[in-house]
């Protein structure tokens, strides 16, 4: 048991698919919530733990976290996509964020690599998203 988080299991729909993760909850009332996009074919812990570790982190800054299998990856259901079709997925992300009361005032989505490029081809689209954290990302065009 962690004195400055706590760890729940969460499941939302895309579509006819259930996509699972967890959720990362700091005891404090959490103002802004991170939602963790995986990159590569990955599940939502993460090469070395990485996810895990910095969900963790955030929720114990007071930030609540969310990290989420794709779409056929990990323990979600329906077949694997490409990091360019991942957007009704992260779009579900922020309707459970934003609708499951999380009863947050910002939200900001998290990703590395393709999961970055992944993000910008869908958080300008969405309004409820506040800001974006980009590492690396995969831009191989110059649409991208």
């Amino acid at each position: 048991m962690n004195e400055y988080y706590s760890e729940q299991a969460i499941s939302f729909k895309v579509h006819e698919h259930s996509l699972f993760g967890i959720l990362s909850i700091p005891k404090v009332k959490a103002k802004a919530a991170v939602i963790i996009v995986v990159g590569g074919p990955q599940y939502r812990v993460g090469s070395h733990r990485q996810f895990a570790l910095l969900a963790r982190y955030f929720a114990e800054q007071g930030v609540l976290a969310l990290r989420f299998d794709y779409t056929g990856m990990g323990y979600s259901q329906g077949i694997a996509k490409k990091f360019y079709q991942v957007d009704n997925d992260i779009k579900a992300a922020v309707d459970f964020i934003s609708s499951h009361k999380c009863d947050v005032s910002n939200i900001y989505v998290w990703g590395l690599c393709d999961a970055a490029a992944a993000i910008s081809f869908t958080a300008y689209t969405d309004n409820r998203i506040d800001g974006v954290i980009l590492l690396n990302p995969w831009v191989r065009s110059e649409a991208s």
